[in-house]
């Protein structure tokens, strides 16, 4: 793989990974067992990157487990929380609610570090702030409301998934790192689902491969090898992109048009998450 291919694989996870909350529309079950089915194929599909790896299966130390334990909790609600706003509100206000994300890093990396925010840091909270009033509606009786706290708990959730396993990026790597924290987060979700599993259709384990192999495994997989040939920093922004792949798509797909003060207020959100997200101080 040389620069160009591997900004080739970059944008192909990137797709992936917008293209994934579609998921939640095409598979008509809860958002809970949607989650189960996505982490359990993708813990399967990680095993083999994983032995061919490392040769042969090694059982990591319990600490490692104790934290993957409870990162794969987080991913599992991180998940859960995106589809649940993906099903519950239209996709451009889900995923533009989800984009917060780097906002929330960078108030949380504040408290975690013990920095205050710069004025610069302070600007860009305040355009997130404006851009997600813009999409926000503020009508409590609205059907849209709920997702966009969904979609906002979910953009929560995966700021706190990033900041804790800066640590564990460090001294493991990264495809062992997710085979874990979905095997675990699949294993936790388990008990819950037991119930409804004889409700899965074939077409939505089909679905479920399909989400769980190609729109996590190999978009992770496709983004951790670009990373060879790309500054991680670059990489970051590009992902920043994946909200607007998914609207793309939500638009051809499902004819969903998203109004102009969506528009707007994903501009600004989008905007400010791309200047954070470059200036960030976790970011090599």
């Amino acid at each position: 793989m040389n620069r160009s291919r591997a900004f080739v694989s970059l944008h192909l996870a990137v797709a992936l990974f917008g293209l994934a909350g579609l998921f939640g529309r095409w598979i008509n079950l809860s958002p809970l067992m949607i989650v189960w089915g996505r982490v359990a194929f993708a813990s399967l599909a990680f095993l083999p990157i994983l032995l061919f790896r490392k040769r042969k299966f090694e059982l990591p130390k319990l600490i490692f487990l104790r934290h993957s334990a409870i990162l794969g909790l987080v991913l599992a609600f991180h998940w859960f929380s995106f589809f649940k706003a993906i099903q519950e509100t239209s996709i451009a206000l889900a995923l533009l609610s989800f984009a917060s994300f780097p906002l929330f890093t960078l108030l949380l990396e504040a408290m975690v570090d013990k920095m205050p925010l710069s004025r610069l840091d302070g600007l860009l909270v305040s355009l997130s702030f404006l851009g997600t009033a813009f999409i926000v509606p503020w009508d409590f009786n609205a059907p849209d409301l709920n997702g966009v706290i969904w979609g906002l708990l979910s953009g929560l959730s995966f700021a706190v998934l990033a900041i804790l396993n800066r640590k564990l990026v460090k001294d493991y790597n990264a495809v062992e790192i997710a085979f874990y924290q979905d095997l675990l987060a699949c294993v936790a979700l388990s008990p819950f689902i037991m119930s409804s599993i004889s409700m899965v259709t074939t077409q939505d384990w089909q679905l479920l491969l399909v989400l769980g192999t190609i729109f996590t495994a190999l978009s992770h997989a496709l983004f951790i090898a670009s990373l060879k040939w790309i500054q991680a920093k670059t990489a970051a922004l590009i992902a920043a992109l994946e909200p607007v792949y998914g609207i793309v798509a939500g638009v051809f797909l499902f004819y969903e048009i998203p109004e102009m003060k969506t528009i707007l207020g994903g501009l600004l959100i989008l905007s400010a998450g791309l200047w954070a997200q470059g200036r960030s101080r976790t970011i090599a």
